[in-house]
Formats: structure tokens, sequence, C-alpha cells
């Protein structure tokens, strides 16, 4: 057995296999069954930390596995053995060449790799960026940039690079929750009174709560924000946002809020507005 195995060692020892044929297909294999067992268990690490990049960090990853397990292949054939190590040494040039110009670009995605694997913050989370020069909810994370959309609906593109160094705030990490209260009053109301009734009416509320630390109430911050985010056919649209303990209690509290300020528009002459249609008759001549 012993013989008739070296026999088909010896088979292209010489002039083709490295190792011989028959070592050869069982590194070949092992080869293989290494890169496919390392693939699978770098998949279940990274579906069990549940990363938001998961099909693009898994493409990488076979790239690279297959990419080295493919090199150990081919080095067992003499004929490739002097070719991939010249491609070896024109690769390590090319690497460096593209690392220089592609610095930025790969800090991005090493720091985007670091959020996805510590997840300081997740998609919908509201965050502070910079002590509130960005603040707004966090609507996607690739391995590039971090998307924040703003309180005035515009969205901002962050670098990872940036966002990993920034002091973040993740105000949904807290005891609290934002509640979105949309509301339109007539182009005719006071709207400085509107938005004074609209704070009285949340500050009332059992549900609501001040988060707020304690330089921003030194600094007498409003903890209710409210935006004039467009103009619409009939009135002015306002947004305020609302903190509260829970989603549940937000969810009550704003319907308890919508009562009540209906109640203090209408004994203060703020007024909703609704469609007005002005239609013209044009007398003809007899």
């Amino acid at each position: 057995m012993s013989s008739m195995i070296d026999s088909i060692n010896a088979f292209g020892r010489e002039d083709f296999f490295t190792y011989g044929l028959f070592n050869s297909i069982l590194m070949i294999l092992l080869f293989l069954g290494i890169a496919y067992i390392l693939r699978r268990m770098i998949q279940r690490y990274v579906k069990r930390k549940q990363f938001s990049n998961e099909a693009f960090i898994m493409r990488m990853v076979r790239i690279v596995i297959y990419t080295l397990a493919s090199y150990a292949c081919l080095s067992l054939f003499k004929p490739f053995d002097s070719i991939l190590g010249k491609l070896w040494g024109s690769a390590g040039i090319l690497a460096v060449v593209f690392g220089l110009a592609a610095q930025e670009s790969l800090g991005n995605m090493v720091n985007g790799i670091l959020i996805s694997t510590f997840k300081p913050f997740h998609i919908g989370d509201l965050v502070k960026v910079d002590n509130g020069e960005y603040e707004g909810y966090v609507v996607d994370i690739s391995l590039r940039h971090t998307v924040i959309q703003t309180y005035e609906n515009t969205r901002i593109i962050i670098p990872n690079s940036v966002m990993n160094k920034a002091v973040l705030e993740n105000i949904s990490l807290s005891s609290s929750n934002a509640n979105f209260l949309f509301l339109q009053i007539s182009y005719e109301s006071d709207l400085d009174k509107a938005m004074q009734i609209i704070r009285e009416e949340a500050e009332k509320h059992p549900h609501y709560m001040d988060i707020r630390n304690a330089e921003e109430i030194a600094a007498d911050m409003p903890n209710i924000v409210i935006r004039v985010i467009d103009f619409m056919d009939s009135g002015i649209q306002l947004r305020a946002t609302i903190p509260s303990r829970s989603k549940a209690e937000g969810f009550a509290m704003l319907s308890d809020l919508r009562i009540a300020i209906k109640k203090r528009f209408d004994a203060e002459g703020i007024e909703f507005p609704y469609p007005h249609r002005t239609i013209v008759y044009k007398k003809e001549e007899a």
C-alpha cells in the first residue's frame, strides 16, 4: 500500500508538483477545509453580534479567505511558484501605493468596523455629536459613514473617522424617549403664544420628563424643542419634541396633549387651519 502511495506521490514531483501528487491533493483539501471552517466560524460570530453591515463584512471575509486559500493551493504547483513570488512582491508595492492613496477611505472603513463592533449607537438612536453641533436620529450606518436625520428633517452624512473621535451623547441610552407632536396653526394666529401654550401644557403632564443636565439647565436651554418645519397651504407646521420615560407613556402623553392644547387654543384665540377656497363669480354683461 505504501509503495503504491509513493509511486502515485512521485508522479510529477520533479516537474509539476512540489510535494508530489498525493500529498498535494491532501494539502489542497486541507486548505479548502480550513477556509470553509474559518468562514463559517466568522459568519456565526457576525450573526451573533448583529452587525449592521453583515452582508458587506461577509463578502470581504470570503474574498480574503478564499484568496489566501487559492494562493496556498497554487503554491503547491512548481510552474506557479516563481510567478506567485513575483505577484506577491508586486502586490506588496501596489498595496503600499493604494494604502497611501486611500488612507482616508480606509480609515473610515476601519472606524466603521469599530462602530459596528462596539456599537456606541444603533439605527434609530437619538444622538448629540460634539456637544450638540449635530443632533438627530441615526438612520444609516455604513462602513464609510453614519447618516443622522436632524429635527429639521435634513440628513447629515458624517465620516466614521469623525464619528469615532467625536464626543457623542446617546440620548436613547438614557431612561427617556423623545416624542414628536405635530401641529398646524393658521397664519393669522400668534406663533409665539402658540409655542408657549404647547410648552406649558407639556410641562404639566405627569409623563413629561426633563432630560437636561445641570449645565443645560443653568444655560436655560429648553427641554421641549419646538420647530417651524414647513409653511403649508393653510397654515404653519410645527413639531414639538417632548421627552417621556417610555414609548408607551409618550403615546398616552401625546394623546392627552392634543386634547389639552386644543382647549387652550380655543380659549386663547389660536386657530387650527383648514382649507379655504375663494370663488369669484364674474357677472356676464347683457
